[in-house]
């Protein structure tokens, strides 16, 4: 048994421990394969992260405006008409939550708030007034569906270039022309001004005509602190809001509407203390509970007081403190009930079934996949089963998840509304299940959600009462999350959900409160008054009163049994407030309702034994919590709180300007406010003028896999703060992400290319990742929770994410190697708790560890994590080469969830790349004999797995005699992923460039369909029937073994790009562009129902095992191959050899510190080479270029920022290197022109 490793964040300088507990392994991306891992050692490590507490803000400056013009600039992808039906482009900084504009105009999903949910925020869009002089003026919505008072535009075109959403709106009746652009700063390298929780709203109006024009933009957002993005707003109205306020606050450069909850009282939930920086102050968990009843109670009064329920019972185990008020006699019944071993539910639930037999007694059998009896729990392989009751339940997984069948129960008749049990498992309808039949139909089902933790669930049946029925269990399904997880089935007349996940909540909490009593029942009124304190030690000093109304009398009990002492009493001496232990918590329970907050905070802060230091105040701790604010940086804003959207409306239509201040009382319980900001404009005939809106939000108190926080916590205060900055800067944050985009659809490459690099960005800045207060950067698989975290044979094919931004790459690399590294040298595949390696990903650590070196500005990364790298590299060499020949042996699990076993070139070639990358970094680091080493088995394996493993047409597999889920005789996509590798790193060939070539032929050949229909896509569907796309593995010459490498027959994004990417570098261009097209096609707005994780179509949302998956990211190889990028950051090594177009190419490039513009052209007397840095800095020691096949001699000519440099010039067969004697440093605004007379 071995604990995680303590780590240490020296950027806020809080010692963070790990939990402690046992180390398992997950294998599988989708079903839950594990194994047994090693034991890990102890270190300690920096993440690395933009900013640290305290730093200084970066100073932004607008970018040269030059840059913009300087070559044509690709329009982006654009959506008209259908096309809009399914567009929805997230808006948000790295790891800060994202705001979706959809292809109707609408802020259509808000996941600001440490949520997943796709809901919408009413009355929250934008406006448009324009009077032209002398005519009436016109007032449209900047949406094309109508808001109540508000007429929407008739159309629209989306112009979908990430980051910037561009859409142009269509009216005839209005007197300018209208644009909306909508961005989250995106400044490649500049991490912290990437990170920032705020979206921008820029409306743009032209004036075309002859007069000016007169025109005010409006901007509203709802109060939604409070709401978690969850269901159930209706206008302003949601049982989650109440006490919500809006602050007008004006200062020069900056209008803003600041938007929170509950700041003149407790909101119930967890607390915690924050200093006047928005740090949050060491100590235990704080849980304030304003109302504690019993189970059906707490049933009743709905999610929030269940999840305080839950709470409570989380701190007991764990510890904190626990200030509950209003506790109720039935509360204390259930506490009497648990300690007497008396169950409670009986007159509630009916249970039908709870699984705790040692057979399956009353039901009926078919098939291999339930075994004879249930299960008690989690399968060997299996990921943690959690949630279900007792010690039985129904658990289909099996080995390979392969075996099938169904569970029959006997007949029964309705006699009841609703029909709840626990669910967990896979997400298949109709094949991994639980069902209802009637009359033998299928009136009733549910599924999993590919998750092993078992959920409450239940159906509505009133309309079948009085008629009889079955349950059947199904499994159907085989592979990935081909199984279901079912237990304690019942039937109730209220929705049993929240009391099925309340009953063992309750028991657990009950039975940690060791409170001696008699009864509890209601207090006579005679007792009622004023409360008395009994102990001044903690209650000293209040200025406030408790004029008791109501309270709860215990009976028999005794004070300082079992640690419990009051507090505070009534006047006839009847206990009021009492405090004592609970399981590892501090509990204090207040009998009577209306605890003062006074009180309240009085007694969390005596129990947390510790009072508020100057700066310090206690906030609400839960995830929801936070404020938000919409701002503008114009001059002479107006703003209005609102309610109605017709009166809003109204107000708006006839001047444009608002009438109020902006300012609100606290709202009632279930009730929030709006806010407005109008902006005013004058436009001039031929000119255009722009009204910028941005909102902001701080929702602080993320909780995610033991990493608390958002790192823009360590940044900003609240949303205010996040306003602040934005209005201020909002001129040079624009301007460098207007460059970054220009620059980069200034590179002419195919369109198909520019839309899939462009588009798949947003995956590390959307959804599927979140960057914690602690510095940790976590990613998922795909949103929402797949698969976490950080899964390097997922991440293996990202590149984006690094290649924009260096520092988010070396923060995973840090985590892989220095955080979750067990002792052996063995990386950790999953980082929410300890795994084993699996084999491709752990080969992509050392891959990736060499290109997170070559984007650093020195060696100090590759200083800190050598010593793991050199462990992982021998590590992999005793996994899968025990015998040295370069051949990878054994079972090796892979990204297919899955192990392939013996020879082949899909995990060999990774094999290769990673000692061909561990070898360069052993020479940087002065280890020859280390280097040697590794050489001479890379050099073997190139020889071996060369000749053993060709078919004459491409790499095929020779399975150990001990097979295990192969591909044999197939051809595999994946069969020279190492290869893209190592062209991306500037490795070489692995294996001889006319085979590599003749693999990827064939590839396409056997592998790409352009239509679908016929074909049976399985375990899951990614292509709809008219589509086309490249599958996985086939088999033109037979031989498909039983069982295969599963996914086998499916279509990923993340291997068409990257096997695209393979193609460009041999030359392949078209064969390359047909497969990228082909992939785009299918992302091109039009909604796609009946695929997996679907629906599809959304361009910015590619799927796999989850929404926005990270695979995808692969796409920034099209831009590295077409490039031919060659870069060493610390040698001041960069070159360019371009594949797309050699004779006139342009090319957005990155390098550690900066980025630019590339641009070759080639004549049959010269060649120009163009580096241009737009951004940052780059240092230069030596440039590599190609020239063509066939010249002779080469003449360079060299000047940097209009300067002649002296130059060392070598040549390789094409390559020409040019060394300086010394590094010089580019800076921003200047170039590097280099002319090679041929």
């Amino acid at each position: 048994m071995s604990g995680y490793r303590a780590v240490c964040w020296v950027l806020p300088l809080v010692l963070v421990a790990l939990a402690a507990g046992g180390w398992y392994v997950q294998e599988c991306s989708c079903a839950g394969e594990t194994g047994a891992a090693g034991a890990a050692g102890r270190s300690e490590t920096v993440w690395t992260a933009p900013w640290g507490r305290g730093a200084r803000e970066p100073v932004l400056t607008p970018p040269d405006p030059r840059w913009l013009e300087a070559y044509p600039v690709a329009k982006p992808r654009t959506y008209r008409g259908r096309n809009l039906e399914h567009v929805l482009m997230p808006i948000g900084g790295i790891g800060t939550g994202t705001i979706w504009l959809d292809g109707q105009g609408r802020l259509a999903v808000w996941q600001i708030f440490n949520n997943h949910e796709e809901n919408r925020i009413p009355d929250s869009f934008f406006a448009i007034r324009a009077q032209a002089e002398g005519k009436p003026a016109v007032v449209r919505l900047l949406q094309t569906v109508p808001e109540e008072g508000f007429q929407p535009m008739p159309a629209l075109e989306y112009e979908g270039g990430y980051p910037i959403a561009r859409l142009y709106f269509d009216d005839p009746t209005l007197p300018v022309k209208v644009r909306l652009e909508a961005f989250n700063p995106l400044i490649p390298t500049d991490t912290a001004n990437s990170a920032l929780p705020c979206a921008f709203f820029r409306i743009t109006a032209r004036n075309e005509g002859a007069t000016p024009v007169r025109v005010h933009a409006l901007g509203t957002l709802q109060n939604a602190v409070g709401s978690s993005g969850g269901p159930g707003i209706h206008g302003v109205r949601s049982a989650r809001y109440g006490g919500n306020r809006n602050q007008f606050l004006r200062q020069r450069g900056r209008t803003a509407l600041l938007m929170h909850q509950g700041l003149g009282h407790l909101v119930p939930g967890l607390q915690q203390v924050r200093d006047d920086t928005g740090a949050r102050a060491e100590g235990p968990d704080l849980l304030w509970v304003d109302r504690l009843g019993g189970p059906v109670e707490t049933a009743a009064a709905g999610p929030q007081a269940t999840e305080q329920v839950e709470l409570m019972a989380r701190l007991t185990r764990e510890g904190g403190v626990i200030v509950a008020a209003g506790v109720t006699p039935q509360f204390f019944e259930a506490v009497k009930a648990v300690q007497q071993k008396v169950s409670r539910w009986q007159d509630t639930l009916e249970v039908f079934e709870d699984f705790e037999k040692d057979s399956y007694e009353g039901w009926s059998v078919r098939g291999t996949a339930f075994g004879d009896r249930p299960h008690t729990g989690t399968s060997p392989g299996q990921q943690p089963v959690s949630g279900f009751f007792g010690r039985g339940l129904v658990n289909t997984y099996r080995p390979d998840d392969g075996p099938q069948g169904e569970l029959v129960s006997r007949p029964f008749t309705i006699r009841k509304r609703y029909i709840g049990f626990l669910i967990g498992g896979g997400e298949y309808a109709g094949e991994t299940c639980i069902n209802l039949r009637v009359a033998g139909q299928v009136v009733r089902t549910a599924t999993g959600k590919n998750a092993e933790l078992l959920e409450a669930t239940s159906w509505e049946v009133s309309d079948l009462i009085g008629k009889e029925a079955v349950l059947e269990i199904v499994d159907h399904h085989s592979g990935g999350w081909g199984h279901i997880n079912v237990d304690h089935i019942v039937f109730a007349d209220v929705p049993p959900d929240s009391l099925m996940r309340l009953e063992s909540t309750v028991e657990a909490l009950a039975a940690a409160i060791p409170l001696s009593f008699t009864g509890a029942a209601p207090g006579g009124a005679a007792a009622i008054g004023i409360a008395q304190v009994t102990d001044p030690a903690v209650l000293h000093g209040l200025e406030s009163q408790w004029a008791v109304r109501a309270y709860t009398r215990l009976t028999g009990f005794r004070p300082g049994a079992a640690g419990y002492r009051v507090l505070a009493s009534l006047p006839n001496g009847d206990p009021l407030i009492l405090m004592g232990p609970a399981g590892k918590a501090t509990l204090v329970l207040c009998l009577a309702p209306d605890l003062p907050r006074e009180w309240a905070e009085r007694l969390l802060l005596a129990a947390r034994g510790r009072a508020l230091e100057k700066g310090q105040r206690l906030v609400a701790g839960a995830p929801q919590f936070g404020s938000m604010a919409l701002a503008s940086p114009n001059r002479f804003v107006t703003a209005r709180n609102w309610t109605e959207s017709a009166a809003l409306a109204e107000e708006f239509a006839r001047s444009g300007a608002l009438g109020g201040n902006g300012d609100s009382a606290e709202t009632p319980p279930g009730q929030t406010v709006n806010g407005a900001l109008s902006v005013p404009m004058t436009v001039p005939p031929g000119e255009e003028r722009t009204a910028t809106f941005v909102i902001t939000w701080h929702f602080p108190n993320a909780e995610r896999h033991g990493h608390p926080g958002n790192l823009y916590n360590r940044r900003f205060r609240d949303a205010l703060a996040v306003a602040d900055y934005a209005c201020a800067n909002a001129q040079p944050l624009w301007e460098r992400t207007r460059l970054y985009h220009a620059t980069l659809y200034q590179s002419n490459l195919p369109e198909e290319f520019l839309d899939a690099i462009s588009s798949q960005s947003v995956v590390f800045r959307g959804p599927a990742a979140w960057w914690a207060e602690d510095g940790y950067f976590a990613g998922y698989e795909g949103c929402y929770g797949c698969c976490p975290l950080n899964c390097t044979h997922v991440w293996n094919y990202a590149q984006t994410h690094a290649r924009l931004f260096p520092e988010v790459g070396r923060n995973m690399r840090e985590s892989d190697l220095l955080v979750f590294l067990h002792e052996s040298g063995e990386t950790s595949h999953r980082q929410h708790a300890p795994h084993n390696a699996v084999i491709d990903g752990h080969a992509a650590t050392i891959e990736a560890a060499y290109r997170e070196y070559q984007l650093s500005p020195d060696r100090q990364f590759l200083e800190r994590v050598w010593p793991a790298v050199k462990k992982a590299v021998d590590w992999l060499i005793q996994a899968i080469d025990k015998d040295g020949d370069g051949v990878p042996s054994g079972h090796q699990w892979n990204t297919y969830d899955c192990a392939v076993s013996g020879a082949n070139t899909f995990i060999g070639s990774q094999y290769l790349s990673a000692l061909a990358a561990g070898e360069r970094m052993a020479q940087v680091m002065g280890e020859e004999e280390t280097a040697a080493r590794w050489r001479a088995l890379r050099e073997a394996g190139m020889k071996n797995q060369n000749e053993r493993l060709w078919n004459g047409e491409y790499y095929i597999q020779i399975p150990d005699p001990q097979p295990a889920h192969d591909y044999n005789t197939g051809c595999h996509s994946d069969q020279l992923l190492g290869q893209w590798w190592a062209h991306q790193l500037g490795l070489g060939y692995l294996y001889p460039r006319e085979r590599v070539r003749q693999a990827l032929e064939a590839i396409l050949r056997h592998n790409f369909r352009e239509q679908f229909a016929g074909f049976q896509q399985a375990p899951r569907r990614y292509v709809l029937d008219d589509e086309g796309g490249l599958l996985m593995c086939t088999w033109p010459k037979g031989g498909r073994p039983d069982p295969f490498i599963i996914y086998a027959d499916e279509v990923w994004t993340g291997i068409e790009y990257a096997t695209a990417g393979q193609m460009i570098y041999e030359g392949m261009i078209e064969e390359a562009r047909q497969i990228v097209r082909t992939a785009r096609g299918r992302y091109d707005g039009r909604r796609r129902d009946g695929l997996n994780s679907g629906p599809g179509g959304n361009p910015f949302n590619e799927l796999e095992c989850g929404k926005f998956y990270a695979r995808a990211m692969s796409s920034w190889g099209l831009l590295i191959a077409s490039q031919g990028l060659i870069l060493e950051g610390p040698a001041g090594r960069i070159g360019f050899q371009p594949n797309w177009q050699p004779e006139n190419h342009r090319s957005f490039f990155t390098a550690p510190e900066g980025w630019g513009l590339f641009l070759q052209q080639r004549n049959e007397e010269r060649q120009l080479d163009r580096i241009e840095v737009r951004h940052g800095r780059l240092k230069v020691q030596e440039l590599v270029f190609a020239v063509p096949e066939g010249t002779e001699t080469v003449r360079p000519t060299v000047t940097i920022a209009g300067r002649a440099a002296k130059v060392t010039a070598a040549r390789a067969g094409t390559e020409v290197r040019l060394r300086l004697a010394a590094p010089v440093t580019v800076t921003e605004g200047q170039t590097i022109e280099v002319t090679l007379a041929l």
